[in-house]
C-alpha cells in the first residue's frame, strides 16, 4: 500500500505562538487553532510529508508505539486536508 503525501496548504495563512499554532483557511476564512501534536504535524508538512514519516516523527516525539503514531497521524493528516489546512499531494513519493 502507498503512504499518502500532505504539506500544509500554500493558500493558507498560519503562526506559530507560544508553541501552538494558529491557520486561517482562505475558502472558508477560518481561524484554526491547533493544539501541541497538530502544530507538530503541521510543521513536518511544510514541504511535504508521507503519512509514515509524519508518524515516524511523532512515534520518536512523544514515545508511543508506531502503529498508533501511524493511526493516529493518518486520521489527523486527513481532518487537516477536509478542513484545507494540509493538502494531498500524491499516493506517495519515490
Amino acid at each position: 500500500m502507498s503512504d499518502l503525501t500532505y504539506r500544509q496548504n500554500p493558500r493558507t495563512a498560519g503562526r506559530v505562538i507560544d508553541g501552538l499554532a494558529f491557520v486561517v483557511t482562505p475558502d472558508d476564512n477560518k481561524l484554526h487553532s491547533l493544539n501541541v501534536t497538530g502544530t507538530f504535524i503541521w510543521q513536518l508538512a511544510e514541504t511535504g510529508r508521507t503519512v509514515g514519516e509524519v508518524a515516524a516523527f511523532l512515534a520518536r516525539r512523544f514515545d508511543v508505539p508506531a502503529e498508533r503514531a501511524r493511526g493516529d497521524a493518518a486520521r489527523f493528516c486527513e481532518d487537516l486536508r477536509e478542513r484545507g489546512i494540509l493538502e494531498l499531494l500524491d499516493e506517495g513519493r519515490g
